[in-house]
């Protein structure tokens, strides 16, 4: 993937303030006494005061009131009402007021015209669980005219995140060419037409919403037979199959399940992996831009190798999240700027004790003055989320927890998950249980529970999926799930047409019975 942008803070200079001159006072001597032989009185005079004159009043200039040009908007467009009362035109030409449509200067309409505002995809909405998946024009212009009881004709921008759109003749609503669109256009009164001109640039802006699209895949393990072929130089292999559907997305998130170098000594655990160095880069090859490494292998290896991974990574432009060299490094976000929207992303790891060696994962968590990963404890995921919410619009957070093998979330992983949502996380990422696990939508926010293996050489159901995530301010407008398959030796594949459906009807079956009462 494009390496992502940094985000530069903004310095203002104070402003400097100013004095006025003290105003000087000129007095009038006393004059010498007049005679009073044979002297005509005179009247008393008035004396002089010693105070200033006042100064006359500085007069105001008058400022001629703008013109006022009305503009109608509709229901569907009520958020932008404060935003039309507080416009002002460029150069300071009018102001806008709100007004009844038949009174207008100005008029949003749903309808083609020469000031098209925008062409929004409208969507052919069921629920995220049904099994319908794609539709052709003439059954969707049907649906339009006689209605349908599963099938719900709203805006995308609309559809609530328990939803999902049709695909309409193999498109998506955001595919070029994509023949399901609402136009709304500015319709003016003779004579406003410069005004109309002025004003359709900040309407465009205000009904724009910008997205951000994430794909989320789970863990990725590169020792074995995929580590043989990439020290072998077979860079591309790994995701040969796959990088195409990865690279589509503005960013693109893995879990990254091993150790990643030549260092180090192996810890005394059960199954120690270690990625080789070259995995870095087949993972940028790949179109990854961040992986987590809150995980139970990241150390595997040691310290050493743990700090080789951030390094090798770091050098391929790929940010690496949940493990540091201490605390502050392991649970800091990866922030970034996407389609003007801006995004942090944490990682977290939860996960019982080996029972066959005793290791315990949680020994690995960091500290202040030693590297390590960080432990997704419900309070701290909620400082931290917290602690980042008012300088981002969007918040990831990848959590590798649950139980191995067990298609239903652990509590301590549903803790950890509600936690990260409750305090402002918009999606959270889940994976270790090496299966797929189902969604919960909770309260204003997502959770994929588990997105099981992704490229994994293990004994284990080859079942996976690729989850595309769209988001925009208001958080995920929609999720897909691409069904892929976990060949021999690890390489995963896009499922056949054939293949493709039990994969996702498994994952909605679980995802009824995490939203159900």
């Amino acid at each position: 993937g494009e390496a992502l942008p940094a985000l530069t803070p903004e310095i203002l200079d104070p402003a400097s303030t100013g004095s006025l001159a003290a105003q000087q006072v000129t007095r009038t001597p006393t004059a010498a006494p007049l005679s009073t032989e044979s002297a005509t009185p005179l009247p008393t005079a008035t004396p002089f005061s010693t105070d200033p004159a006042p100064l006359p009043p500085t007069p105001t200039p008058s400022t001629t009131p703008l013109p006022i040009v009305t503009l109608f908007v509709p229901p569907a467009w009520h958020s932008i009402s404060k935003s039309v009362e507080a416009y002002r035109s460029p150069g300071n030409t009018c102001v806008l007021q709100l007004a009844d449509r038949e009174e207008a200067d100005l008029r949003i309409v749903q309808a083609e015209g020469d000031f098209v505002i925008s062409r929004e995809p409208l969507a052919l909405a069921v629920p995220f669980t049904s099994p319908r998946q794609a539709t052709s024009m003439e059954e969707a212009l049907a649906v339009i005219a006689e209605g349908d009881e599963e099938i719900t004709v709203m805006p995308w921008s609309e559809m609530p995140r328990e939803m999902r759109a049709l695909r309409v003749d193999s498109l998506f609503v955001l595919d070029e060419g994509y023949p399901l669109r609402e136009t709304w256009s500015l319709q003016v009164t003779p004579g406003f037409e410069q005004i109309a001109m002025e004003v359709l640039p900040m309407l465009q802006r205000w009904r724009a919403k910008p997205l951000v699209h994430v794909t989320a895949v789970g863990d990725i393990m590169l020792d074995r037979a995929l580590g043989y072929a990439l020290s072998q130089g077979q860079l591309d292999y790994p995701f040969a199959k796959t990088a195409e559907q990865l690279r589509r997305a503005d960013i693109t998130i893995g879990n990254v399940e091993s150790a990643l170098g030549d260092s180090g000594e192996a810890e005394s655990k059960r199954y120690p992996f270690r990625a080789p160095p070259e995995a870095a880069e087949a993972l940028a090859l790949a179109g990854f831009d961040v992986v987590s490494l809150a995980n139970n292998h990241a150390g595997d290896y040691g310290d050493a190798a743990l700090q080789q991974a951030l390094e090798l990574l770091s050098a391929q432009d790929i940010a690496a999240i949940g493990a540091g060299r201490n605390a502050q490094e392991a649970r800091a976000p990866f922030v970034t700027e996407i389609n003007g929207l801006k995004l942090a992303s944490l990682a977290y790891v939860h996960v019982p004790v080996e029972a066959s060696t005793g290791f315990d994962t949680a020994s690995w968590t960091a500290t202040d003055d030693s590297p390590g990963v960080a432990w997704a404890d419900p309070l701290m995921i909620k400082e931290d989320v917290q602690g980042i919410k008012g300088a981002v619009d969007l918040i990831i957070v990848v959590l590798h927890s649950g139980f191995e093998y067990q298609e239903a979330p652990s509590e301590p992983q549903m803790a950890a998950a509600r936690a990260a949502i409750d305090a402002g996380a918009n999606l959270v990422i889940g994976h270790h249980a090496h299966i797929l696990q189902g969604i919960e939508f909770y309260h204003d926010g997502v959770i994929i529970y588990g997105t099981g293996n992704f490229a994994f050489e293990i004994d284990g159901p080859p079942d996976t999926a690729l989850f595309d995530i769209w988001l925009d301010r208001d958080g995920v407008r929609q999720i897909d799930v691409t069904p892929a398959i976990i060949q021999f030796g690890g390489q995963p594949r896009l499922a056949e047409s054939w293949e493709a459906p039990p994969i996702r009807d498994r994952v909605y079956q679980l995802t009824k019975l995490l939203n159900t009462g």
